[in-house]
């Protein structure tokens, strides 16, 4: 074999993984081979050809979608650094030679970027002073979705294990957000012993929506209380900020995620919101707390600036 066949091969060796990948991330060999600029038929020889190689099936179709099979998810999670790593280093190496400013683009969240991420920007801004930083302001999924297709470099939000798992993506924990009941003041929810699960029954409630980061794992433990039936729902959003301005208004009260900062120095387990009506009771021995994370790309090359970044939000430990 030549040195020119040897070297084809690898090349074809890296496109079937990147082929592989493709599917797993988009549930089909259509979206795939559109994302990689190729024929189905291609992207489908590229997958064949791995299963021949490790005689094992690697995709199985469920229903209407194209999903891994345990061997495959395997080999995706041991690829995936190989071939993000690849597709990083000319990048990485075309900005060290033209020693252009650094610069940082990250997907978030509305509370993140009031509560969580002040002191990295401060830390990068004084270690990179003509970097240039990009905000996205999503809610958790979608700054996330931002992510995987490349258009952030890292993303600062909350994930529940009720949403299905990200094998492309490595979860660093930063922070954690305690649900808390949210009520006008003088509420009854805001007097008296801690109330239960079933209290909020009683009351109009503004919901987080389907698309928020917290709303399987909310609907999971009231439909488990049996009170999901009986809720009240006046309004669903998926954003913190928007359910605060309606209860202000007097529409009802809310159960969400917030940032510990805003309930950092209650007393009595009650924490007025500065410039609202709107008082926070504590409710996350109850309903838990929603974890906050720094999420990368597998095999994504850290730049200095996003290290710096990183480090001064303080990741501590991985979700499994």
């Amino acid at each position: 074999m030549s040195s020119t066949d040897r070297q084809y091969f690898k090349e074809l060796r890296l496109q079937q993984f990147r082929g592989l990948l493709a599917v797993i991330q988009s549930g089909s060999f259509s979206l795939a081979a559109k994302d990689l600029l190729l024929t189905k038929a291609s992207v489908w020889q590229q997958v064949r050809a791995l299963e021949e190689e490790f005689g094992c099936v690697l995709l199985e179709s469920v229903g209407r979608k194209i999903k891994p099979t345990p061997n495959g998810l395997r080999l995706a999670q041991l690829a995936s650094p190989l071939v993000e790593g690849f597709d990083s280093i000319k990048e990485a190496f075309s900005a060290d030679l033209a020693k252009i400013p650094a610069s940082l683009s990250v997907a978030t969240t509305p509370s993140c970027l009031a509560y969580e991420l002040r002191h990295a920007v401060e830390c990068t801004r004084a270690q990179f002073p003509n970097a240039h930083l990009t905000f996205h302001d999503r809610n958790s999924p979608a700054a996330i979705d931002l992510l995987e297709t490349g258009e952030a470099d890292i993303a600062v939000a909350a994930r529940f294990e009720e949403w299905p798992s990200k094998p492309t993506l490595e979860f660093f924990r930063v922070s954690e957000h305690p649900f808390a009941i949210a009520a006008p003041a003088g509420h009854p929810l805001l007097a008296g012993l801690a109330p239960k699960i079933s209290d909020i029954a009683q009351y109009p409630l503004l919901l987080p929506g389907p698309t928020a980061n917290c709303r399987p794992h909310l609907e999971r433990l009231l439909r488990a209380a049996g009170v999901w039936e009986r809720l009240k729902i006046v309004l669903e959003c998926s954003f913190p900020g928007s359910l605060l301005e309606y209860v202000d208004a007097g529409l009802g009260i809310t159960v969400t995620p917030v940032p510990p900062a805003l309930l950092s120095n209650q007393k009595n387990q009650l924490a007025p919101i500065p410039g609202r009506q709107t008082v926070l009771r504590d409710f996350s021995s109850v309903l838990g707390h929603e974890p906050v994370f720094l999420i990368r790309r597998r095999g994504w090359i850290e730049t200095p600036i996003a290290a710096v970044f990183r480090k001064s939000i303080t990741p501590g430990t991985r979700l499994p």
